[in-house]
This record gives structure tokens, C-alpha cells and sequence, in this order.
């Protein structure tokens, strides 16, 4: 035994091994403080870039066109008169990053027209009165919107079409056909009059107002971040405890909202209530957001590229009125510009997701 203990083999020590790098090159270490410009820019989606662009054609084509096409005051004009798609399509973007559509934008415009030209024909009426009864309305129609889509499980394409057919039945019958009432003056000022002796209205104002107040939610704040997050992957939102049907609820109440506000801008500038006067918002403001980088997919969109979509329809119907194409002519151009840029959008979204 005494033998066998002296011939054991002292244990191994374990060798370590020092690990060296022979790269001696020198690494950058990244900037700790605010990013660059370039570094902003980068960061934009794609989408967005298109976007704009579309929108410097559409200018430069004006331009050409036109005799006085690059006229700064008529530009600003142009955009005046596009501040009731621009508030609708705040709408319709907010509601197509949640994954959503909202069909029933157009007969809440003329809901709300029409409420605003009766509520204001009453003896001692005015805007301070009449306008919050017709934003609350335009909610309360968003409000029975997001009940039905966030707690059943109704495409939101059938369901809102279904609203807008029943808003547009109500509105024939309280009107009996004929929609009749009193626009205040104080109301049509907000579309003609100029804003310190400048060639823009007020309403282009409210439109740009709405757009940063929106604009800066989405991007800064959780919730806005959550808004988003609900309509990239409401599941895996879920799961992170983001009350999903909250967030629904909360962007069809925002839309029918909005959607009331373009009405009675709409009512400011045409001077006459209308039972048809806002059917067309519905397509042009998914246009207008698709165009400006909102994904049918939801989670992707935003109010800088929405001003862009709009922008661009504006200037388009600008350059179409200038050659007087009809109306049903301009619809298949709009119908066209909608089909391409989806393929656009989902030919950016393939390239991304290869990446």
C-alpha cells in the first residue's frame, strides 16, 4: 500500500489559458450624447422618404403646369383648403397603426355639418356651445365603433362600413332628405379669413396643431409607444400587460372625434350643410396615410408622413382641377396612387424583413 502511495502521480493542475487578441486596431466607442443629424436622418423610415417625394413631384408638376404654380401664397392656400382631410386623415392614421379602418369618417363629417348648421340656427347659440355637443357626438359614434371591434371579432373593414351606412341612414331620416341650418360667420371666418394678414387660414392652423399634439404623443410617451406596439403584435402586447382593447378603444374615439372637427371645417368652407359632402374623405384619407408610410399591417405610421400623404393629394387634385379632369377621373387616379404605393410599402417591408 506504502508502495502504491509513493507511485501515485501528483493530481494535474489545470493549465489557463490566456486568451490575447492580436487585433490591436483601434475601436471606435460610441458618442454617448445626443445623436447627429445624420444619424436623425437616418433613422427615418423609408417609407417617408418616398413619401416626401412624391410630394416635391407633385409640386414640381404644379408648378410647371400652372402659370403661377410656385407662388408661395398659393401654396399655403392649397393646404388651407386641404385642413379637413388633414384632420381626417390624423384619424384614419391613428386608427391603421392600430390595425384598424375606419369607413365610417365620411358620414360622421356630415353628421357633424349637419349638426353644427342646426344646433347653430338656435336662438342664442355659438360656437363655444355648438362645438363640443358635435365633437361629443362624433366620439360617441367612434366610442360604439371601438366596443364593437375590440369585443367581437368583426373585421374592422365590415364593421365600420356597416356604421357608416347606419350614420348615413339616420341622417336622411332626421333630415328628411334636406339638411337645413345656419352657418355662424365666426365659422366661416375660420376657413377665409387670414391669420395676421398672412394667406392662410386658421383651420390650416387647427390642422397643423392636431398634427404636432398627436404627432409628439405617439413618439414620447408610453402610451403612444404602447399604441404602436398594440398594432404591430396585439398578442405579444398582450402578454406584456398592455390593455389592448383600451388602446382600441381609445383610437376609434379619437377618429370619430377628429372626424367631427373636419366636419365642421368642411361646413366652414363649402357654407352649406350636405348629406354626401364628406363621403369621400373615407377613401382619400387612407390614401393620404398609406401614402405617407401607414401599414394596412398596423404598428408603422405617423403624423409627419400623413402630412405628407395629404400634401400630396392636395397639390394632385390642384394639378387635375387646372387641366379639368372629372371628378369620377380623379378618383381612379386616387384609386391608382393607393394601389401603387401598398406595393411600394410592401416591397419596402419585404427588403426590410430580408434584412
Amino acid at each position: 500500500m506504502a508502495a502504491a502511495a509513493a507511485c501515485r502521480r501528483p493530481p494535474r493542475r489545470r493549465e489557463e489559458r490566456v486568451v490575447t487578441s492580436l487585433d490591436t486596431t483601434p475601436r471606435q466607442v460610441p458618442a454617448l450624447g445626443a445623436p447627429t443629424l445624420a444619424e436623425r436622418v437616418a433613422r427615418v423610415p423609408t417609407p417617408i422618404w418616398v413619401a416626401y417625394g412624391l410630394t416635391a413631384a407633385c409640386l414640381l408638376l404644379l408648378g410647371l403646369s400652372t402659370s403661377n404654380g410656385f407662388d408661395p401664397d398659393r401654396l399655403l392656400r392649397i393646404l388651407s383648403n386641404a385642413a379637413p382631410l388633414g384632420v381626417v386623415a390624423i384619424a384614419q392614421t391613428l386608427v391603421i397603426i392600430n390595425r384598424g379602418l375606419d369607413l365610417s369618417v365620411g358620414p360622421v363629417m356630415n353628421t357633424a355639418a349637419i349638426l353644427t348648421a342646426s344646433l347653430s340656427a338656435a336662438s342664442g347659440a355659438s360656437l363655444a356651445t355648438t362645438l363640443p355637443v358635435v365633437i361629443l357626438v362624433g366620439a360617441g359614434i367612434g366610442l360604439v365603433n371601438g366596443v364593437m371591434l375590440a369585443f367581437t371579432r368583426i373585421p374592422p373593414l365590415l364593421g365600420t362600413l356597416a356604421m357608416a351606412t347606419v350614420v348615413q341612414g339616420v341622417n336622411a331620416l332626421v333630415t328628411r332628405g334636406q339638411p337645413r341650418g345656419v352657418v355662424p360667420g365666426e365659422l366661416r371666418q375660420l376657413a377665409d379669413g387670414r391669420v395676421l394678414g398672412l394667406p392662410f387660414s386658421a383651420s390650416l392652423l387647427v390642422w397643423l396643431g392636431l398634427l404636432v399634439v398627436v404627432g409628439l404623443v405617439l413618439t414620447t410617451t408610453v402610451a403612444g409607444r404602447q399604441f404602436k406596439a398594440v398594432g404591430a403584435n396585439p398578442r405579444a402586447a398582450w402578454l406584456s400587460g398592455v390593455p389592448v382593447r383600451s388602446h382600441t378603444l381609445t383610437a376609434y374615439v379619437a377618429s370619430g372625434a377628429l372626424a367631427a372637427v373636419a366636419g365642421v371645417l368642411l361646413i366652414a368652407y363649402s357654407g352649406s350643410p350636405s348629406l354626401t359632402a364628406g363621403d369621400s374623405y373615407a377613401l382619400n384619407s387612407v390614401v393620404a396615410a398609406v401614402i405617407g408610410g401607414a401599414s394596412l399591417a398596423g404598428g408603422h405610421g405617423g403624423m409627419t408622413g400623413t402630412f405628407a400623404g395629404v400634401a400630396v393629394l392636395a397639390f394632385l387634385t390642384t394639378v387635375l382641377n387646372s387641366y379639368n379632369i372629372p371628378s369620377p377621373v380623379q378618383l381612379v387616379v386616387n384609386g391608382v396612387v393607393l394601389i401603387l404605393m401598398l406595393l411600394v410599402n410592401s416591397r419596402l417591408a419585404e427588403r426590410k424583413g430580408r434584412r
